[in-house]
């Protein structure tokens, strides 16, 4: 634990909201500083026609009564929040175009053990090895407890890519892009993440699934309100562009793109490493600085915004997964064609506008290949050549769309995504969505650094969404404010 009064907490994405909520909860003066007009971006969504999108929330494991999501919240003073369940006799839908084949996948770890047992029979013993085995390595991990296993030895599975291990255990196709599908959802390839990481994101749905019946907007709104009653200094739009020292491993001040000087007695940083190479050149070390700017992007994409005047019926109470084929490479590939799948596809968690009208949220393969000729524009300046290749990729996407799941041609499509949006809102080199990769052969910054008051947080650092994000921000503010009482209180309590 180290003695810190006033703390600088750079980046308002959900692990940086978390990390002042904690800080300011145990008395800290804090100053949280966000590059974007808005706190939490992308988290929040948006609206258009009066109809919102969650873009950045789909649905997260740990929010039953007793989920480690939700005892967080409640440390955090955000509880009681209103929850939107999914069904549980399936939460997601994988549909595969080449066979037909439908796998409904159901809450719960023995409900989902017996529903894939029933739909591949002759891989029952696979199916029981793997749900198994990710469970064991869940339960094992860091994230129920958000204390990182020192001592303890790691499993034998976290050097094993996912791909390895699946086609050891099955020379079923279908079943191992089923198993392997929501590498979708964190922007690894099953080629390079480990099965034990993989693990960390899917075993989180065995015990519950849901969403926030506001979708993300409804949490950043609840987390901006505690913000302000706890005193939090909050400065939007402006960017950290250095980090100043008084010594060789200890900062004192960070500087503002407005050149404004900010003391403070320590920082957490959340924002993605290349980002934070370019505001410590002054300050960490130069081998250090390079492993930072050198670390690979999870995947990017393109996304479609559409309105249904009423949920469909194949989006009720679930997800989709519509895949061309059995396999995932085109959703990793650096030249990925867009129209060719697989996509994810959600509503948003409650109805909107008044008269049943429901934002539909489609997520497709990118590459920021595709766009690299329009790298130098912004949002206010995207060249005509930009916006009629950006209309016809997103025309090519609904058409496949509709070709794999008809029952979505009615839905109208009102905007789009692609890799230069995402690279925009979220602060990435290449438009990555979750952060720094989580491979097998990619070791990723750990929470604490060689400067005595400067931790991380964010995607990068432990694991990919909310329950990663939130973990890393107990984890970097635990140095500060003593990892046993956050445990005591926010775990144990």
């Amino acid at each position: 634990m180290v003695e810190a009064q006033s703390v600088c907490v750079i980046g308002a994405g959900f692990s940086g909201l978390t990390s002042a909520l904690i800080l300011a909860r145990n008395g800290r003066k804090v100053t949280l500083i966000e590059k974007s007009p808005r706190l939490g971006l992308t988290g929040r969504g948006f609206s258009r026609e009066g109809v919102y999108f969650d873009t950045g929330l789909h649905y997260t494991g740990g929010l039953a009564e007793n989920g480690i999501v939700s005892r967080y919240l409640r440390y955090l003073g955000l509880a009681p929040l209103d929850v939107a369940a999914f069904a549980d006799d399936c939460f997601d839908e994988i549909r595969f175009a080449d066979t037909g084949r439908v796998v409904r996948l159901p809450i719960g770890y023995e409900a989902m053990t017996e529903a894939l047992c029933r739909q591949f029979p002759q891989d029952a013993v696979a199916v029981r090895a793997y749900m198994r085995d990710a469970h064991s390595d869940f339960d094992a991990s860091s994230l129920l407890g958000f204390f990182m296993n020192m001592g303890g030895a790691p499993s034998k599975r976290s050097n094993v890519p996912l791909a390895r291990y699946l086609e050891n255990a099955t020379g079923n196709a279908h079943l191992r892009a089923t198993l392997a599908m929501h590498s979708l959802l964190y922007g690894v390839s099953p080629e390079e993440v480990s099965f034990t990481q993989h693990a960390y994101v899917t075993a989180s749905y065995f015990d519950s699934v849901h969403n926030f019946a506001g979708g993300g907007r409804a949490l950043v709104l609840a987390m901006e309100r505690k913000l302000e009653s706890l005193g939090v200094t909050i400065r939007k739009g402006t960017a950290v562009t250095r980090l100043h020292s008084d010594s060789p491993k200890r900062l004192n001040a960070v500087e503002l793109d407005s050149g404004e000087r900010i003391d403070t007695d320590a920082v957490v940083c959340t924002v993605h490493p290349p980002a934070l190479a370019a505001m410590g050149k002054d300050v960490l070390r130069p081998a250090y600085l390079a492993h930072l700017r050198d670390l690979e992007e999870t995947s990017t994409a393109c996304m479609l915004f559409g309105i249904a005047e009423a949920r469909p019926e194949c989006l009720k109470g679930r997800n989709l997964f519509l895949c061309r084929d059995a396999t995932l490479e085109n959703s990793f590939s650096a030249d990925a064609k867009p129209e060719n799948g697989p996509y994810f596809v959600a509503c948003s968690p409650q109805k909107d506008g008044g008269d049943g009208r429901i934002g539909v949220v489609v997520v497709a393969p990118g590459s920021f290949e595709q766009v690299r000729a329009w790298a130098g524009s912004g949002r206010a300046d995207r060249p005509a050549a930009y916006k009629q290749w950006k209309q016809h990729v997103m025309e090519n996407i609904r058409q496949s769309l509709v070709d794999m799941c008809p029952e979505l041609a009615a839905v109208r499509f009102v905007d789009g995504a692609t890799p230069l949006t995402m690279r925009d809102f979220l602060h990435t080199p290449h438009g990555g969505l979750y952060g720094c990769k989580h491979s097998v052969g990619q070791l990723n910054p750990m929470p604490m650094t060689r400067i005595s008051n400067l931790w991380l947080a964010g995607q990068s650092i432990i694991a990919p969404g909310l329950m990663g994000t939130m973990i890393s921000a107990f984890l970097a503010c635990g140095f500060l404010v003593g990892h046993s009482t956050l445990h005591k209180d926010a775990v144990c309590g």
